[in-house]
């Protein structure tokens, strides 16, 4: 059974959501191939772009980029502050219109693997997917992010009874009526852990594929930060473990 088969009230296959903020350099290259390869997929796909209040000339130069009208089926958002990725995530949820909600970075990530994901998706009946960039052939520039990540992924695992290596690859694609039965109370990074732990605590099907990663290094605009944000992910997870919410 194909996703179009799957749909009912869902407009789209998938809604792609990319969070922006201060990523002016990616725009006239990643952003422009992204939304090309977009318009040539099987798949009937929308896109949300949601600007998260930057200030580096990102916003004016999205604006023109959506009056040139590179595709019918995309949404520009411009927050008026910054409400971290988890906040832009769940504003644009709350207004997509695909079976399927895909988390996609453009920094590091490649658009042939999110729709291997979406592919995987039809052909396995995840509720949740995770893009892994834990393999042999990936070079991390900073350990401490690396072995955080680890240590984390295992919590999950261990805590909710999944199978994963990588917890905060940044492609994932979780089903939008399953993701409209739980309630993620984060904001920051740490929201796609926390909707980890919620779709594995109601039993949802929650699986991994691998994925390519090409990592930025902070002064190309990198943004974790390994030991704030693995911090916040940690109590996160915590809370999930010993908290019913």
């Amino acid at each position: 059974m194909t996703i179009k088969k799957m749909i009912k009230k869902a407009k789209f296959d998938a809604t792609i959501i990319c969070c922006l903020y201060n990523e002016f350099e990616l725009l006239d290259t990643k952003l422009i191939d992204f939304i090309n390869k977009i318009k040539t997929t099987k798949y009937k796909i929308e896109i949300i772009i949601i600007d998260n209040n930057s200030t580096d000339g990102t916003k004016k130069k999205l604006k023109e980029i959506k009056n040139r009208n590179l595709f019918k089926n995309i949404t520009f958002i411009f927050n008026k502050n910054n409400l971290g990725k988890g906040g832009s995530i769940k504003k644009a949820c709350k207004i997509s219109k695909g079976k399927y909600c895909c988390v996609f970075d453009i920094d590091e990530y490649f658009i042939n693997d999110l729709l291997k994901g979406l592919n995987i998706v039809e052909r396995k009946s995840f509720d949740f997917i995770v893009g892994s960039r834990i393999h042999e052939k990936v070079k991390y520039i900073y350990k401490a992010n690396y072995y955080g990540v680890r240590f984390l992924t295992s919590l999950i695992n261990f805590f909710f009874g999944v199978k994963l290596t990588d917890a905060a690859g940044a492609i994932k694609i979780f089903n939008k009526s399953k993701y409209d039965e739980v309630t993620v109370n984060s904001s920051g990074f740490n929201f796609e852990f926390e909707l980890i732990c919620k779709f594995a605590k109601k039993k949802f099907k929650v699986g991994e594929f691998y994925s390519k990663y090409k990592p930025r290094t902070f002064a190309e605009g990198k943004k974790l930060i390994a030991w704030k944000d693995g911090t916040k992910i940690l109590i996160t997870i915590l809370k999930n473990i010993f908290i019913n919410e």
